[in-house]
């Protein structure tokens, strides 16, 4: 039996593997959501004060989840849109056709090349910059650093510029892909963090270790059928191709 017949199940079953991974990663997730502790900005606060009075300052640490406005009395300027923000992203990438040359040999060894053009897009620069902001919630503040933090940002500028080199045989350029996402420096937000006083001050931030640091638009319940899908979709494709790899393996083996 040669090896290229098992190549087929062989990356089926890569695939089964690294979609179960997926899977099990969303779950993680879900679990880590559930287990935060819905709160409020004054809740912390009397909280963050006994545990001061008790212990010490720099003692509180606790995993959180709660809903308020972002608030920042100096936002970032998105270079593109000109929009505040409090995060922003700028990728750009070059819009190109690449010549494809491919070689074949028919049962009586005569050779035919075929020329094909194939559309890309290759990376030429990323741009990330954020600041801290302030959860705002029943007229109190606190502080939110998002360093390390997985934000949900909005693709407000996407726009592609004429091409700026001249073609050759082996390339012609289409132009040059320009898109702006940001996290907009005002509206409502979920976060899910860690509340400590460790830095000296009360702050939303990344948790020590695994664990959720989101910041995001909608509820928490949107949040959760976002996961809920997501893992159900890697289920769904990890018993699929579980079985098309065992039934690729039982025919490769006859």
């Amino acid at each position: 039996m040669e090896g290229s017949q098992l190549l087929i199940p062989a990356v089926l079953g890569a695939g089964a593997v690294a979609t179960g991974l997926a899977r099990r990663h969303q779950a993680h997730r879900l679990a880590t959501l559930l287990d935060a502790r819905s709160t409020s900005v004054a809740e912390l606060r009397d909280l963050q004060a006994a545990v001061a009075e008790q212990m010490g300052a720099g003692s509180f640490r606790e995993r959180v989840k709660l809903q308020g406005s972002i608030a920042c009395n100096e936002p970032l300027t998105a270079p593109w849109s000109g929009e505040p923000c409090v995060a922003f992203t700028n990728t750009t990438t070059a819009l190109m056709e690449v010549r494809e040359e491919r070689t074949s040999t028919d049962s009586a060894g005569n050779s035919t090349t075929e020329v094909s053009w194939e559309r890309r897009e290759e990376m030429l620069q990323q741009l990330e910059r954020r600041c801290p902001f302030e959860l705002q919630q029943g007229g109190q503040n606190l502080l939110v650093d998002p360093e390390g933090a997985e934000l949900e940002l909005e693709t407000v500028f996407n726009q592609v510029d004429p091409p700026t080199t001249a073609n050759t045989g082996l390339y012609r350029q289409l132009g040059t892909r320009r898109v702006e996402s940001l996290l907009r420096a005002g509206g409502p937000v979920l976060v899910v963090a860690e509340c400590s006083d460790a830095s000296g001050s009360l702050q939303l931030q990344a948790p020590e270790g695994t664990g959720l640091f989101v910041v995001r638009r909608g509820s928490e319940d949107d949040f959760s059928r976002t996961i809920r899908r997501w893992r159900r979709v890697w289920m769904a494709s990890t018993w699929g191709l579980s079985v098309a790899a065992a039934v690729t393996l039982v025919l490769a083996l006859r």
